[in-house]
Order: structure tokens, then sequence, then C-alpha cells
């Protein structure tokens, strides 16, 4: 008879994961946004929804000069990896229908509200001041 006991895998438990503190995921979405910037030169402006319950998860929004108007925000999911460590949710807007966002004309998607956000312009993200 064995006597020996088998002891479960344990799973890692998702809840119990550090988060990452508010300077490092504002660093993460800075280095983010200029990356965006310095690859997309049609890209004007670049609006972070921070998380109101602090979920580890960027909500970025692109004011594009070559966006397609679709008249609504329509997301997409990226992955994290080595040098964005954060899941993002990104989507592209003309700058008309960055107006009328702000204007309250087009809704944002369910989570992100005007009243906690930040915006990054182009010439003050790339001006060698910035760097």
């Amino acid at each position: 008879m064995n006597t020996k006991q088998q002891t479960k895998p344990r799973i890692k438990n998702s809840t119990t994961r550090k988060k990452k503190p508010p300077q490092q995921i504002n660093d993460i979405v800075r280095r983010m946004v200029r990356s965006h910037f310095e690859i997309e030169d049609v890209i004007d402006r670049v609006v972070w929804f921070k998380s109101p319950n602090g979920a580890e998860e960027i909500h970025l929004l692109e004011v594009n000069r070559e966006a397609i108007p679709s008249g609504a925000v329509m997301t997409f999911y990226v992955g994290k990896s080595k040098k964005f460590p954060l899941p993002t949710l990104l989507a592209d807007v003309t700058p008309a229908e960055w107006r009328k966002i702000r204007a309250g004309k087009i809704p944002l998607p369910e989570g992100w509200s005007l009243n906690n956000t930040v915006e990054f312009a182009r010439e003050k993200i790339l001006s060698p001041v910035e760097q």
C-alpha cells in the first residue's frame, strides 16, 4: 500500500496578484502613447480613459486624421507584451467624431468616462523638451 500522499498542483489565484502602482501604469501609458505617435504620423491626439476601479487594462482613444468614420467608438483588444505589460482596448476616431464624443453625441464604451481622462497631444509628447 502506498502511504505517500499526492499533492494537487497549486493554481495561482489571480485575485492575490499584486497590482501595478499608479506611477508604473502612468509610465507604461506614456511609453505606449509615444510609441503610437512615432509610428503613426496621422494621430494628432491620444486620450487615456483611466479606469475608475483601478483595473489593469489600458483604454486609449486615438484621434486619427485618416480613421474611417463609423459614428461609434469601436474598440479592439491588444494583448500585453514585454514592452507593454498591460492589455489595452484601443479605438480610432476622426477629429470630427472626437468633437461629437466630447459633446455627448457619440457614446463611449461602457466604463469609459470623459471625467477621468488624460489627453496627450502629438506636439507635446514628441517635442525635444518632453524627452
